[in-house]
């Protein structure tokens, strides 16, 4: 397990003028690195080419603000709750309207080149919008859109206790709402939210723990390699819940 907060992350320039902070490292083993970058408004901002190298995917939420989201230079209105996902290869700017926060993970695995846009609003009520156990999973990419990883904005209901534990993916979970805390053999990290801090937790090694919600949290789930978007868990006594 590594956790990581989004203040002791390294800052890093995969944006022209727009620092990141970079949430999920190369250096995490998870085959998806993360990123969490504050854009200025009324300033177009590129991603620097050069910073893409050894990557196939890109996948790019907005987690507050709003803007235009260029790919290939077609502009798509960018909300909180929207992502957009392409190819390595294809030209992805962001012009904010609003100061936005924008989520990025890249993805190591092959790829399809091609362009998803997507919205929470628009899933929920469909088949990707998944009670996972103790919560909804709002499952905005998985395994047939073929990007190599999974996200899903996953709620954690208040006052909750899941044994989790992934057997056939690595997972990072970046917590941007709620409270509580993760244990596991030998070790536990609050969820800190507050003042814009963030927190992410790495099974790197299919780690079993306990995600444990004190008041309601939201995280970007993202699995590698993609989970296929039905799965929930069964949590009781006894062993960890896996898929």
């Amino acid at each position: 397990m590594l956790v990581r907060t989004f203040r002791d992350a390294p800052e890093t320039w995969f944006f022209e003028h727009a620092p990141s902070r970079t949430i999920v490292t190369p250096d995490d083993r998870v085959d998806h690195i993360i990123l969490d970058t504050r854009f200025s408004v009324d300033r177009l901002v590129d991603m620097r080419t050069a910073a893409l190298d050894g990557f196939q995917a890109q996948a790019h939420y907005c987690i507050e603000g709003h803007g235009i989201g260029f790919v290939d230079d077609l502009g798509h209105l960018f909300t909180q709750g929207t992502v957009i996902a392409a190819g390595i290869h294809r030209k992805i700017a962001f012009e904010a309207k609003s100061p936005m926060r924008i989520v990025t993970i890249l993805g190591a695995s092959p790829a399809e080149d091609h362009v998803v846009v997507r919205s929470v609003d628009e899933i929920i009520g469909s088949d990707r919008d998944v009670f996972w156990g103790n919560g909804y999973s709002r499952r905005l990419l998985v395994r047939r859109d073929g990007f190599g990883f999974a996200l899903c904005v996953t709620q954690g209901n208040p006052d909750t206790s899941s044994p989790l534990q992934y057997r056939n993916h690595v997972e990072s979970c970046y917590y941007v709402a709620g409270t509580g805390e993760y244990v596991w053999e030998g070790g536990s990290h609050p969820i800190d939210t507050n003042g814009g801090v963030s927190t992410v937790f790495v099974m790197n090694e299919h780690d079993a723990h306990h995600m444990v919600v004190k008041e309601e949290s939201t995280c970007l789930s993202i699995f590698s390699p993609a989970i296929e978007g039905h799965e929930s868990h069964s949590l009781g006594e006894g062993q960890a819940s896996s898929y």
